[in-house]
């Protein structure tokens, strides 16, 4: 398939843009818990070749993941004419903060344990180490707007695969200089649901080489339900549970990028 990402100029700016609302309130889990530890009988995104070494640590998945979603922009935007994509990461690990070219956080004390964010200021993706495991293992649920209201839930590694993948759709925005065309005439819900929207492109790459296992789609569904929110009257509403897995399923549906540029126009 060859994509047909628009070669737009590559945008900048000092530009937070996080998973879900602020002022999560969150369980307790460790950061060392492993995808896929000890009792665990539920099937797992395959990173890399089947057979290969899977990711044992919350901090190594994240990499795996940014490194296996890196990949699939990397080949879409060679496909389309453009760079190479570039993107660094930062895992925060439980109990600490990280300072970005964004902001310290809505307290001021840095971006700490509910952190999953993209800053186009340094060109980093944000996520606590915390957060992930609390996302894998449903902790979450009772705190995040859509499933604190019965819509979805996070549980599983695709859960955390879907945010991984979601923030990085934010870093392919900076990349085509969809933030600085766009930012100050489109909504902060236009660009999470295409950033959902570019997850599912990526995701449905994974299912086309036979790397997702049984129940991977609905975990995605449910983690993109689950952090919908109801502030449609708030500049930072980031969709709503249905919207949001909609965006999802829509890019995964499609498989197609470009079809994603319909949440900018539509916003």
């Amino acid at each position: 398939m060859r994509s047909k990402i628009p070669p737009w100029l590559v945008g900048g700016g000092a530009v937070l843009l996080v998973l879900a609302g602020a002022g999560q309130v969150l369980g307790s889990a460790h950061a060392s818990d492993r995808p896929g530890g000890a009792g665990d009988s539920s099937q797992h995104l395959i990173l890399g070749s089947p057979g290969s070494a899977q990711p044992q640590t919350m901090e190594k998945f994240l990499t795996a993941v940014t490194k296996d979603v890196d990949s699939y922009w990397t080949k879409e935007f060679k496909d389309s004419g453009l760079p190479e994509p570039k993107v660094s990461y930062k895992w925060i690990p439980a109990g600490q903060t990280a300072a970005s070219a964004c902001g310290d956080g809505a307290d001021g004390g840095g971006l700490g344990d509910s952190a999953a964010a993209y800053c186009a200021g340094d060109d980093t993706i944000y996520i606590s180490e915390k957060f992930a495991t609390d996302i894998y293992n449903g902790s979450l649920d009772q705190s995040l707007p859509g499933s604190s209201q019965g819509y979805g839930g996070t549980m599983g590694d695709f859960a955390v695969a879907y945010i991984v993948a979601h923030e990085y759709g934010h870093e392919v925005q900076d990349e085509l200089g969809l933030l600085q065309k766009y930012g100050d005439q489109v909504p902060a819900m236009g660009f999470e649901l295409q950033a959902d929207c570019y997850a599912g492109t990526w995701a449905k790459s994974a299912a086309d080489q036979n790397r997702l296992e049984d129940g991977d789609v609905q975990e995605a569904l449910d983690a993109a339900l689950a952090v919908g929110d109801f502030e449609e009257g708030n500049l930072s509403h980031h969709g709503t549970p249905e919207q949001r897995e909609e965006a999802w399923n829509s890019g995964y549906e499609s498989g197609d990028p470009s079809s994603c540029d319909a949440y900018l126009s539509a916003a």
